[in-house]
């Protein structure tokens, strides 16, 4: 629930501030994979039509964010201008946790 509520408040920052970038689906209102998957055929389309070629790359890293690098994310948020309240919560968030795989 904490998690829920800490990036709802993040984005909100984010979003109110024009901090994301517009080629950014995740964590995005009104957007879904279908308009990521929309902009990468016109990006294709419009190198087609240029007289170029065009390669995609595409890779799933599976749970990437709980191997996340956490002094980067902090560092992000600082530079980001994230309000007091929010990057103290993520730091504190952030303090003594550690990653592990269950699978073995």
């Amino acid at each position: 629930m904490l998690e829920k509520l800490l990036i709802n408040r993040i984005m909100h920052h984010m979003h109110s501030n024009n901090l994301t970038s517009k080629s950014q689906y995740g964590f995005t209102p009104q957007t879904s994979t279908v308009d990521a998957v929309m902009a990468l055929k016109d990006n294709v389309q419009d190198s087609f039509n240029h007289g170029h070629y065009a390669a995609v790359i595409s890779h799933d890293v599976k749970e990437a964010f709980d191997a996340a690098w956490w002094p980067g994310i902090l560092a992000s948020l600082s530079n980001l201008r994230c309000p007091g309240n929010l990057y103290r919560l993520s730091r504190r968030y952030f303090s003594e946790r550690t990653a592990f795989n269950d699978e073995q």
